[in-house]
């Protein structure tokens, strides 16, 4: 793991995001494009130049060229550069690193604003090439946080606004409860818990990996108390931002993702897995004077109007 210790205004935005997959066929590059947009206009009045962002990993999907969900437009190349044999022309590794170039190239935009970019299993399980999210991250400059990283926030002037731990994701966040509001209430749940035993004195936890998108927000529990002789009613605090902050009282996301979960003609893991739909899109924390005082989902999908 990493910590990094990063300096920011009082008032600014926070993307999050991850599991770009580049070289697979279900990579939905529109809605990449959507993110890189946002990220370099003005969002919630907040200048371009205040927006910064975390990437989450799964950069590339880390596959072989012969792979039927590899996609070739997707890293930049055409079919001049495939062997009739359906390798790419030079060495063995450089379809990994045709995919990493292509993470590069994809990101170089937003370069000055990412924070960090965080190892995702499927760049883990192609370390016999090299590291390629350390890899991506030496070309464009950016503090690379290995599978995970806590990252202080502070003003230019060093003082601490709050912490962020940030990891690529592992396991899964799935229910099968009805009705749908139970079911996505357990889905926040189960965030929740993936990170009770972790660092205790940050305020925002989030992950990529599940291809979920879900915020959890912080809770003002009431509580008895008694006052000059009398008994009354407090809530509890979530504003808290050092020391050890109480888990009902931080922020938790699940980044969502830009793959998605099937595609004709393709067998994919997703799919033999029984994976719900994959939600595309990312949060983005609103940093206003210091505070989160909101983390909004930003979904990317199509909807289904009635």
């Amino acid at each position: 793991m990493q910590i990094i210790r990063f300096k920011v205004p009082r008032n600014f935005n926070l993307f999050l995001f991850g599991d770009k997959h580049t070289g697979s066929i279900l990579s939905h590059q529109k809605s990449w494009n959507k993110l890189l947009d946002m990220m370099e206009s003005e969002y919630d009045g907040i200048p371009p130049r205040h927006n910064y962002g975390v990437d989450h990993g799964d950069c590339i999907e880390a596959i072989d060229v012969q792979d039927k969900r590899f996609d070739i437009a997707t890293i930049g190349l055409n079919d001049e550069d495939i062997n009739d044999d359906g390798k790419l022309r030079n060495y063995r590794a450089s379809q990994i690193l045709a995919q990493a170039q292509q993470a590069v190239t994809e990101r170089s935009a937003i370069r000055k604003k990412i924070i960090t970019i965080l190892k995702g299993n499927h760049e883990h399980k192609v370390l016999r090439f090299g590291d390629v999210t350390e890899f991506i991250c030496e070309r464009l400059g950016v503090h690379y946080g290995t599978t995970s990283a806590v990252i202080e926030y502070v003003t230019y002037k060093e003082k601490l606004l709050f912490k962020h731990y940030c990891h690529h994701g592992f396991g899964s966040i799935r229910s099968i409860a009805h009705p749908a509001k139970r079911r996505i209430a357990n889905k926040r749940i189960s965030l929740m818990q993936k990170f009770d035993n972790k660092f205790g004195d940050v305020l925002l936890n989030s992950l990529g990996h599940t291809h979920q998108l879900i915020v959890a927000d912080p809770d003002s529990i009431p509580y008895m108390a008694t006052e000059d002789g009398k008994t009354t009613m407090k809530y509890t605090s979530p504003r808290k931002t050092t020391g050890y902050i109480e888990p009902n009282h931080r922020w938790y996301v699940n980044t969502g993702s830009f793959r998605t979960t099937l595609a004709i003609g393709i067998d994919d893991y997703a799919e033999r897995a029984g994976y719900d739909p994959a939600v595309l899109g990312f949060a983005v924390a609103k940093i206003r004077d210091g505070v989160i005082v909101k983390i909004k989902e930003e979904r990317l999908g199509e909807s289904h109007d009635e």
